[in-house]
């Protein structure tokens, strides 16, 4: 599909603050797709490119710029649908990609992004890659990445100030962006879905996710700018970051009540499933897998269950 080709049924962007444009991804910004953040300042800057290039390249032009004018890059975490286009941007521009230094291994190559989801021995591992192959063809390529911000350290746009805000958890490289300060922050796959927290990599953590999100509601943030909806989300945003963090304890609750009637097994737990309403494919289980698997050691390490083989049991006090 030709540059632009692609249409959605609502606006491409729309502008949230002077000089600072959130681009839509299609289909309503579900996976693979995320949103981007455009700032039209004196350096012309890409928060994300994991947005159709179409978004992108609408968003450019209604304000007068096209592709090639994009000056820096910047990727919020190694996840493929957040750095999906960005070689491609930058072979175009020439702009600088700049990123965590924790991003390196999971940004530059195929390689590295697989063994940081941890998949890379698993039985579903070809069937992954064709699956994924399909979602976003330049995947199995080199990525660039030029140079990197650090925690708290202020990136100027011009009038924009972007402040990264290293919030690990979903993976070890997350973060997130205040924009001119902290009350309006990219909160990125901190990003208020339904689903809720996602963590089905070998480098994702949970208690390091929970932190994070404590983190968050202590700045207190007025607008909350996820990845993954089409609005920023400002009524009872507090409300929605608690029931975001509650979920990991109705999750556990959720494993136990199910170990309790004989879900007692890794296995049995994943293929229930406990934490996907439901496994669309296969290749899903294996991050069902890891996210379940998570929160059985974590319940292992509190002695609130024990493990005997492979099966688990609640521990009787």
């Amino acid at each position: 599909m030709p540059l632009g080709a692609s249409m959605s049924e609502y606006a491409p962007s729309i502008e949230i603050e002077p000089r600072v444009h959130l681009i839509r991804g299609l289909n309503k910004a579900r996976f693979p797709e995320a949103n981007a953040l455009l700032i039209d300042d004196e350096i012309l800057t890409l928060v994300d490119a994991g947005s159709d290039m179409g978004q992108v390249s609408r968003t450019l032009k209604s304000i007068g710029y096209g592709m090639e004018d994009i000056e820096r890059l910047i990727l919020t975490h190694f996840h493929l649908d957040h750095k999906h286009h960005s070689e491609e941007i930058h072979e175009i521009s020439g702009c600088e990609v700049i990123c965590h230094p924790l991003s390196d291994k999971g940004v530059e190559t195929f390689q590295g992004m697989v063994e940081c989801y941890g998949i890379t021995n698993h039985p579903i591992f070809d069937t992954w890659k064709v699956m994924v192959k399909g979602w976003i063809p330049p995947i199995y390529s080199d990525y660039t990445v030029t140079g990197h911000y650090k925690d708290r350290q202020t990136i100027s746009c011009g009038e924009v100030e972007l402040i990264p805000i290293h919030l690990p958890g979903h993976t070890l490289d997350h973060t997130c962006f205040g924009i001119n300060g902290f009350e309006i922050i990219f909160l990125v796959d901190i990003d208020l879905t339904g689903f809720g927290p996602w963590y089905g990599n070998e480098v994702s953590d949970i208690r390091a996710f929970q932190n994070s999100i404590e983190k968050v509601m202590e700045l207190e943030p007025k607008m909350g700018i996820s990845s993954h909806l089409l609005d920023p989300v400002t009524d009872n945003l507090p409300t929605r970051l608690r029931q975001f963090y509650d979920a990991f304890a109705k999750r556990e609750t959720k494993i136990l009540k199910n170990i309790s009637v004989g879900y007692d097994t890794l296995e049995k737990l994943t293929r229930l499933p406990t934490i996907y309403p439901r496994i669309p494919d296969d290749v899903f289980l294996v991050f069902e897998e890891y996210m379940v698997q998570k929160h059985l050691e974590i319940l292992v390490e509190d002695a609130i269950i024990v493990q005997d083989g492979i099966k688990y049991r609640i521990e009787r006090k």
